[in-house]
């Protein structure tokens, strides 16, 4: 029988300060601080072989993104309750996301129930304010900071102890649909083309709103399809965490705990959302009885 080859002591090494960061309270580089709750359960089957260790992941999501800018200027996009959202920009690509580009609405998870009453207000976090006009001259077509709606697949980057590894678990990626999956030195990339990405709008010229180029149901459609794309890109995720179960012969593993800090993060955005519907019923409410408090005009000749 071939000998099998033991991690060597560099890769033992950088997994463990790999999984010290992974249970670490503290917040990461990523955008969301940490790993996306989904995909934890094939973070840990991975990390339980001792041959592998995962350096960076995402589940999947559906995100509505503005471009960074090839300039030196700053614009703020202005809220719905007139608060300013700054966007330093120090220059970017075209379609980057340097230059201060910004996601203006993520999320990991299917939307649940219908999308028929889906609207533009739904794609933006904070409210940020929707223009229904904006005077634009050709001349300014190359310089707009386009607004793009993106659904993106589960990309999943595992650092192998060697290249038998990591040949080993692109098969698997493979076969389990990531066909656009690969490696560089023992560093595989497991992904796919379940892609969209669909300019919907622009920052206006004053750079205090978004511009629509499409409607709501133009906006429909695209959920549409991104709904149909998390339930193939969910199917691919579970039949890779199967592939590796059984080549490997994994037992079962026990779901990470949750960190205070992811904790702490996850009852901030509840409390966010508790605090946001209850301010708008108040508004309501007190719109209301302004109303009513105010005598008709000839009740006061």
């Amino acid at each position: 029988m071939p000998q099998v080859v033991g991690p060597s002591a560099t890769f033992i090494a950088k997994k463990a300060h790999i999984l010290k960061e992974l249970t670490s309270p503290l917040r990461d580089s990523s955008p969301k601080g940490g790993p996306d709750e989904q995909i934890l359960p094939l973070l840990n089957l991975i990390n339980s072989h001792p041959l592998l260790v995962t350096t960076s992941s995402c589940a999947g999501r559906v995100a509505v993104y503005v471009e960074g800018i090839r300039t030196g200027k700053s614009t703020q996009l202005v809220d719905d309750e007139g608060g300013d959202a700054t966007i330093d920009a120090r220059g970017g690509s075209v379609g980057g996301k340097g230059g201060g580009g910004r996601w203006i609405y993520v999320s990991h998870d299917e939307p649940i129930g219908t999308i028929e009453t889906w609207s533009w207000s739904d794609l933006l976090f904070d409210g940020i304010h929707i223009a229904t006009d904006d005077s634009v001259n050709n001349d300014d077509l190359c310089s707009r900071r386009y607004v793009h709606f993106k659904f993106e697949p589960m990309i999943l980057h595992v650092l192998c102890a060697n290249s038998e590894m990591a040949n080993k678990l692109l098969g698997m990626a493979v076969a389990a649909g990531f066909r656009e999956s690969g490696y560089n030195g023992n560093i595989l990339a497991v992904r796919c083309s379940l892609r969209i990405d669909a300019p919907v709008g622009y920052l206006s010229t004053s750079g205090d709103s978004i511009v629509p180029l499409v409607d709501d149901n133009y906006l429909k459609t695209l959920m549409q399809m991104s709904i149909e794309r998390f339930i193939e890109n969910r199917r691919r995720t579970e039949r890779f965490f199967e592939g590796v179960k059984k080549s490997f012969n994994l037992g079962d593993v026990e779901e990470r705990v949750e960190t205070k800090e992811e904790r702490r993060i996850r009852k901030r955005e509840e409390g966010l959302r508790k605090q946001r519907d209850s301010l708008c019923k108040t508004v309501a409410t007190m719109m209301e009885a302004v109303e009513n408090s105010i005598e008709p005009e000839s009740a006061l000749q």
